[in-house]
């Protein structure tokens, strides 16, 4: 078993590795906010190339040449590695229901991912700089689609993309009681200190689980009011 690495929230580590992927985002969405458009389209593209490439060369890195993959790790089934299959996928084919299960799933989770930093894989190779490729791919994608190529999420999205994710649970609750895995973390909270987590780590497990889908859904509506409010509106002019 890999031992998970963590980096600490404010920690020296913590500032470099979050001001570098926050400067790449930046300057990426300038780049696309600013180009014509035959530029814009080769841009998307190449974060589409780039985030695809990542997603299917990170599974036989692992296997091959770290000999840590493995299926309880290493599956993409937590809201994250759904969400990367998304940031890529969705800049050639643009649907707007997984556009916005991207937009919910992805910032959420993968912000979450940089302000509390758990690589569960470890932080061997090249998997220290996957994590933040990773990561920031997921929310360059959601915020490039949003600002760039103008797509929004659409009345009500946010109780949609929640009710849809419910699916989730039972069927990514049986895998990991078939594997013994925690995606999604629904067995166990992740290892990370975040005053919330530590708040249910002892609780009894449907009241944790029914905790993190509550706030869950509390995130997706702060995301959607933010689009409503029209403050991603201000966003895009700051980037």
């Amino acid at each position: 078993m890999v031992d998970h690495y963590i980096i600490q929230t404010f920690s020296s580590e913590w500032w470099i590795a979050t001001s570098i992927t926050s400067i790449i985002i930046i300057f990426i969405l300038q780049l696309g906010l600013y180009l014509n458009v035959s530029f814009n389209s080769k841009l998307t593209k190449l974060i589409g190339i780039i985030l695809i490439g990542r997603f299917i060369l990170i599974h036989p890195y692992q296997y091959y040449f770290l000999e840590i993959w493995s299926m309880k790790s290493s599956l993409p089934l937590h809201l994250c590695g759904l969400s990367a299959i998304l940031s890529g996928v969705l800049l050639f084919w643009k649907n707007q229901f997984f556009y916005e299960c991207l937009f919910y799933w992805g910032l959420c989770g993968a912000i979450h991912s940089i302000l509390t930093p758990e690589m569960t894989n470890g932080n061997q190779g090249l998997m220290y700089f996957e994590y933040y490729v990773s990561h920031g791919g997921i929310i360059l994608s959601a915020l490039y689609l949003t600002a760039v190529i103008g797509m929004k999420p659409r009345v009500n999205s946010w109780l949609k993309v929640f009710i849809v994710s419910q699916l989730l649970i039972p069927v990514i609750g049986g895998i990991n009681m078939l594997l013994n895995s925690n995606y999604l973390y629904l067995s166990h909270p992740p290892e990370v200190n975040n005053p919330i987590i530590d708040f249910i780590r002892e609780q009894p497990k449907l009241i944790y689980v029914i905790f993190i889908d509550l706030v869950a859904l509390l995130h997706f509506y702060i995301l959607y009011m933010v689009m409503n409010i029209k403050t991603f509106k201000s966003v895009r002019n700051f980037v």
